[in-house]
């Protein structure tokens, strides 16, 4: 009697599992799945291949528990010879790797599993692979997200198709797949870490998901419905977001500016600025920061990520990448020199005028009288204190006067460059020269410098 009972639950099972991968691949395609010798791959790789698909299986050996990673690596390799499915198995040193990328283990075993699975599904020519993420993990990465702060995208939950990533027991409890393996006398390995507490995660999974079961015991049900609906309110919102991007923000020479004036038109800015920024690796507590100097109109203020900064403009949050380290302060030309392309490309050149000549009115070319020049010249970017004598006036001034008064963002001010002779300062490159080195009616030799590109 408990057969009989025990044998539809079966088809059940594995039907979800097919039904779900089956929207998806085609089964005449072959499916590369992720599998760690616990329950859930387990499951997933013996559903598959019961329903007929050809699996390539792929494990990875992350080396963070000794002996019991290689006892799992044998077992995997074994399950896979029973199956006739053939195994593809990589090694990590993941603590080293995560101590290189300043990551945490968990996020540098995602990065490093993750990326091997594109390569070989590039390799071995597969459209997709599956991994084996169930009902239980989708609650506890909502809980995770809730605590990393993640945005309303990360509420709304993993999802079953994710560019090459399908995860077909989405819908499935932890519960129901360990009685699939208990069915069809599967045995498994279950990962000693997963017993600890030490991770996030695994708190949320033994203390917090727990009470809210016993609470509703249709807990896993109402968040898998919780989180459908949150999908359909991002959904809506990305709407709102797309056509602010597209009507606001601007791509401009490596940079992204979002207007200020639009932005404080918006009901509240911060959760349009999350979904632009936080994809450049910014917090959100970062970015609630950037939202209250806009509010405040605190200009000036530089917020970083590993990768970019955002500077908080008069007019625009300015976004860019941050300098490479060791990138030269200066560069030399001397005057053999007629083209150099670091940091600048510039072209130089030099020639007598002729009776019709006209000084260049181009902010992109510079004209200077050659005899005023000492070489080598100096290519630098502004210093604190830099002055210089701007064409058409008699006294000095400060260039970072002059910034304020070309109204130049704080971005543009730290990005301009300046060229130097004998440390004197004859061209704020592509916007004004020294009055000093300016051409003359009685000048003979002209030197030309060309900004070719920025």
């Amino acid at each position: 009697m408990t057969h009989l009972l025990r044998l539809p639950l079966t088809n059940i099972f594995t039907n979800l599992a097919v039904v779900n991968i089956e929207r998806i691949v085609d089964k005449s395609r072959a499916v590369l799945v992720a599998v760690s010798g616990g329950a859930d791959s387990v499951a997933l790789l013996h559903m598959l291949v019961s329903a007929g698909y050809h699996c390539v299986a792929a494990h990875c050996n992350f080396h963070l528990r000794a002996d019991e990673s290689n006892s799992d690596e044998a077992f995997v390799r074994n399950f896979c010879d029973s199956l006739s499915v053939p195994l593809h198995v990589a090694h990590f040193d993941t603590t080293r790797f995560a101590a290189e990328e300043k990551i945490s283990i968990e996020m540098a075993a995602r990065r490093l599993r993750y990326d091997w699975f594109a390569q070989l599904l590039d390799s071995e020519n597969i459209p997709v692979v599956a991994v084996a993420h169930h009902a239980d993990d989708n609650v506890e990465t909502f809980f995770l997200n809730l605590l990393r702060g993640t945005g309303l995208r990360g509420l709304t939950g993993m999802k079953r198709h994710a560019g090459r990533v399908v995860r077909p027991l989405l819908s499935m409890s932890r519960q129901a797949i360990e009685n699939y393996c208990q069915i069809h006398h599967l045995s498994y390995v279950t990962d000693s870490t997963n017993l600890s507490d030490v991770y996030q995660r695994n708190r949320i999974r033994h203390r917090i998901v727990p009470e809210f079961k016993e609470l509703n015991p249709s807990f896993l049900s109402t968040m898998r419905a919780n989180m459908q609906h949150l999908d359909a309110v991002y959904a809506l919102f990305m709407c709102e977001v797309e056509k602010f991007i597209a009507r606001s923000v601007i791509e401009y020479d490596g940079q992204t500016l979002i207007p200020i004036e639009d932005l404080q038109q918006l009901p509240n800015p911060e959760p349009y600025l999350f979904e632009i920024l936080s994809p450049q690796g910014f917090s959100g507590q970062t970015i609630s920061a950037v939202a209250r100097c806009i509010a405040l109109s605190r200009w000036g203020r530089v917020f970083y990520s590993a990768q970019y900064r955002a500077v908080v403009d008069r007019y625009n949050v300015i976004v860019d990448q941050r300098s490479e380290p060791g990138t030269p302060s200066s560069v030399e030309v001397d005057s053999m020199t007629d083209e150099v392309f670091y940091p600048l490309h510039l072209r130089f050149r030099r020639f007598s005028p002729q009776p019709n000549y006209v000084v260049s009115r181009n902010p992109r070319v510079a004209h200077l009288d050659a005899s005023k020049i000492d070489y080598p010249l100096v290519v630098r970017h502004w210093c604190r204190g830099d002055t210089f004598r701007p064409l058409g006036m008699k006294g000095f001034k400060k260039v970072s006067d002059f910034f304020v008064d070309s109204k130049m963002s704080v971005v543009e001010k730290e990005s301009a460059w300046m060229i130097l002779s004998a440390g004197e300062i004859v061209w704020i490159v592509g916007r004004r020269i020294d009055d000093r080195f300016k051409v003359s009616p009685s000048c003979k030799d002209i030197l030309e410098i060309e900004l070719i590109d920025k």
